[in-house]
């Protein structure tokens, strides 16, 4: 599924990071807003093989999303086990959720859950209104463009500590299943990502952000059942040798 990816890590770290022109959308300027506020407090993971590789898999599951965005993803330097969509086609894993991962296919659901984030708007529907709120509160007094990148920042920033509601969540893992099933993933790896979130104790510092903003991982399981994750179709091949191999030594680079 996966082909040579012809990103390169510079490139990549100048396209995340960058707020400056380039950006034709405003969504995408709330992306790379979002990006580098996160980026401020974890740095993207030094190695070329690594982001070269998880943008490979992002890529080859978005290219099933439907939308034009130019697709960024990265991995982050940070204990803390979590993922985050940015509008506009941003999409960013830290490497301590990548060293719970047991496989690619684990990788592929991570990935497909943001990935619909960003497909649905999510985060940036949720940045639209308190823009409307603003506005509306200060009679749409005109601010610079200075003064509404601060604002954006402190609006992502909210939004990331605080997250979205339990029914976005719950369609970015539908969406994120069906995504990864048309790129040949296994969809039963939402099911063994989620199991391996329950393990973890819920006391474990790593996961305070990632509980505090996403439904509990039993809800998530059940409502994946519900939704009929069973009848999505699965690989004809249940293990894929390559894949061990290269996702495996994707993890040990961490």
């Amino acid at each position: 599924m996966i082909g040579k990816s012809k990103l390169k890590f510079a490139a990549l770290m100048l396209a995340v990071v960058s707020l400056g022109a380039g950006a034709q959308t405003d969504e995408e300027r709330v992306g790379r807003s979002s990006a580098a506020q996160l980026l401020g407090a974890a740095k993207l993971v030094e190695s070329a093989p690594v982001q070269t590789y998880v943008n490979a898999v992002g890529q080859s599951i978005a290219q099933f999303a439907g939308v034009n965005y130019k697709w960024h993803f990265g991995v982050v330097t940070s204990d803390s086990i979590n993922a985050f969509a940015m509008p506009g086609g941003y999409v960013l894993v830290t490497s301590g959720l990548v060293k719970q991962l047991q496989s690619e296919d684990d990788l592929a659901y991570v990935l497909a859950h943001e990935i619909a984030h960003v497909t649905r708007r999510h985060h940036y529907q949720v940045i639209q209104r308190q823009r409307l709120a603003e506005q509306a509160s200060k009679n749409l007094q005109e601010v610079s463009k200075e003064d509404e990148m601060v604002k954006l920042s402190l609006a992502s920033g909210q939004i990331y500590a605080r997250g979205l509601d339990k029914t976005a969540e719950y369609e970015a893992d539908r969406l994120g299943a069906e995504l990864m099933t048309r790129a040949g993933y296994d969809p039963v790896s939402t099911l063994s990502v989620l199991e391996q979130l329950v393990q973890i104790k819920g006391n474990d510092p790593r996961t305070e952000l990632l509980f505090s903003t996403h439904p509990n991982p039993v809800e998530r399981l059940n409502a994946l059942v519900t939704a009929g994750l069973d009848r999505l179709p699965r690989p004809a091949t249940k293990t894929n040798a390559n894949r061990e191999k290269r996702f495996k030594s994707f993890r040990d680079s961490l």
